[in-house]
């Protein structure tokens, strides 16, 4: 049983190394091809765990052969556009200024029930109301609303808004970020400022505390 646990252990740390190079959009998004390499890295994964009897190399060696491959198959995708429209397929639109492609449809498999789900979750009740509705290459569906029904902007307005400001999280369960401090162009003695405005006079005593360029600070007690 201890080896066991061990063994699963090293599978589980060597797995997740082995995703970290795969990137974040293979991780995010699962493609076809993608779909297959997690299949098949969960089905050798899983041999030696299941088994005492196989060996761990075996396993590292395919999954580690897996992952190469995907990863030289994805930086080929981004320069061939071929090869990519080969592996990943290209997106289908499934309605165009209000017109149904009853034929693209059918083969993607795809029924009204179906449509008229996606468009609900959009906040669409009639298709009328839309120009486009694109399925991805990776399965999702994109919603592009008519110049009639999309939301209003500022820029329709003719309004000029101040920029969004990205928060950064300064403070995490009583530990201080002083890279994201130090990207704010903001000290120590800044953050002492602010926790003394919000009487802190304990660091471990902020659950959360997140700031941004501008110095805005928003702040959560820790209730423990």
């Amino acid at each position: 049983m201890v080896v066991n646990f061990i063994r699963t252990i090293f599978m589980y740390v060597f797995v997740m190394i082995m995703l970290r190079f795969m990137g974040k959009r293979q991780i995010g998004e699962l493609e076809p091809s993608e779909l297959v390499v997690a299949i098949i890295i969960s089905q050798l994964a899983s041999m030696p765990i299941q088994d005492p009897a196989k060996s761990l190399s075996n396993s590292f060696v395919g999954i580690f052969t897996i992952v190469s491959l995907e990863i030289i198959s994805s930086f080929i995708a981004y320069r061939s556009k071929k090869f990519r429209s080969m592996i990943y397929g290209t997106p289908s639109i499934l309605l165009e200024k209000g017109k149904i492609n009853q034929k693209e449809m059918e083969a993607q498999r795809f029924n009204i029930n179906d449509l008229m789900e996606e468009l609900r979750q959009h906040g669409i009740y009639n298709p009328s109301e839309v120009d486009y509705v694109i399925m991805e290459t990776s399965g999702s569906v994109s919603v592009i609303f008519n110049s009639d029904n999309r939301p209003t902007t500022p820029k329709d307005m003719k309004l000029t808004v101040p920029p969004v400001e990205l928060c950064y999280v300064i403070i995490d369960l009583g530990t201080i970020n002083y890279e994201n401090l130090k990207h704010l162009n903001f000290d120590k003695k800044w953050l002492d400022e602010k926790l003394k405005k919000n009487k802190i006079k304990n660091i471990k005593d902020v659950f959360y505390m997140g700031a941004d360029r501008n110095g805005e600070v928003y702040l959560v007690k820790n209730e423990k």
